[in-house]
């Protein structure tokens, strides 16, 4: 019976990406509590200043308790993604094991085809041979009758 995998699941996946976006601001900030200035030029952000760029407020306006709670989200996602991750590998596993098995018996059925094949032929071998033998015993062999001897 093929098991089915589970698809991933979008909103976790969404929410993934929102929890690295959160942690990646909160990575920006030094140790004296204020963040380091985050520089926009074009399509692209970054900490390092740039020609025609500008900087943006780069504030964290999350409580300690929002942050927390972002920090537990991030926990039971990996947690999540850990275990679809596990639930996968047994899966994958399972599947080469029937495969595996698949084809040994698929092995075995071909030896054991090609051993009567093998076993026919000699069969057939045995019964022209037999014929053969036969055949031989059933000649009859004429003896010339000897001649009277002429004076």
């Amino acid at each position: 019976m093929p098991t089915r995998l589970r698809r991933p699941l979008l909103p976790l996946a969404l929410l993934a990406a929102l929890v690295a976006c959160a942690a990646t601001s909160a990575g920006g900030q030094t140790t004296d509590g204020k963040t380091a200035p985050v520089w926009r030029c074009g399509n692209v952000y970054s900490h390092q200043p740039c020609g025609s760029g500008q900087t943006i407020p780069a504030q964290d306006g999350r409580t300690p308790e929002q942050r927390e709670q972002a920090d537990h989200q991030q926990q039971r996602l990996k947690a999540l993604l850990d275990a679809r991750d596990q639930e996968r590998a047994a899966a994958e596993a399972q599947e080469a094991r029937r495969a595996a098995a698949a084809q040994r018996a698929q092995r075995r059925e071909q030896a054991l085809q090609a051993r009567k094949a093998e076993q026919a032929e000699k069969r057939a071998q045995a019964a022209h041979h037999k014929r053969r033998l036969q055949k031989i015993k059933e000649r009859r062999v004429r003896v010339p009758e000897p001649a009277e001897a002429s004076p």
